[in-house]
C-alpha cells in the first residue's frame, strides 16, 4: 500500500522533474487523504515532507542514505531517476531527491498557500 501511495504522490507532484502530468496516475482522494495527517482536507508542504522523508527511508532498503536505480525501480523510471540525480553520479542522495520533490510540490501548489487540496 504505502508503494502505491508513493508512487501516486511521486506521480502527482511530476513537474518536469519526473514526468508529464498527463502520463502519470492521478493521486485520488484516499492517497489525499493518507497524506493529510492533520486531517485538515489538505495536503501541506510539512506534512508532504515528513511524508516523502519517510519514504525515501523506506525506499533506501540497504539504509545506506543512498537510492540506486534498483531500489526505486517499482516507483521510477530510469528517466525519472536520472532527473532527479543532480550530479548525475547514478545515485540520489536524500537531498537531492528532497530537493526534486519540494520543487516540484511547489509547483503543484497552483495557489501557492502552502498547501495541496
Amino acid at each position: 500500500m504505502h508503494k502505491t501511495i508513493l508512487a501516486a504522490a511521486i506521480t502527482l507532484l511530476a513537474g518536469t522533474g519526473f514526468t508529464a502530468a498527463q502520463q502519470a496516475p492521478a493521486m485520488h482522494e484516499g492517497h489525499l487523504d493518507q497524506l493529510d495527517t492533520d486531517n485538515d482536507g489538505g495536503v501541506s508542504q510539512g506534512e508532504y515532507q515528513a511524508f516523502m522523508s519517510a519514504s525515501f527511508a523506506r525506499i533506501d532498503s540497504n539504509g545506506d542514505g543512498v537510492l540506486v536505480q534498483s531500489e526505486v525501480a517499482e516507483v521510477l523510471t530510469p528517466e525519472q531517476f536520472a532527473a532527479i540525480d543532480a550530479n548525475g553520479d547514478g545515485r540520489v542522495r536524500r537531498d537531492e531527491f528532497m530537493d526534486r520533490v519540494m520543487r516540484d510540490f511547489a509547483a503543484a501548489d497552483r495557489s501557492g498557500d502552502g498547501n495541496l487540496n
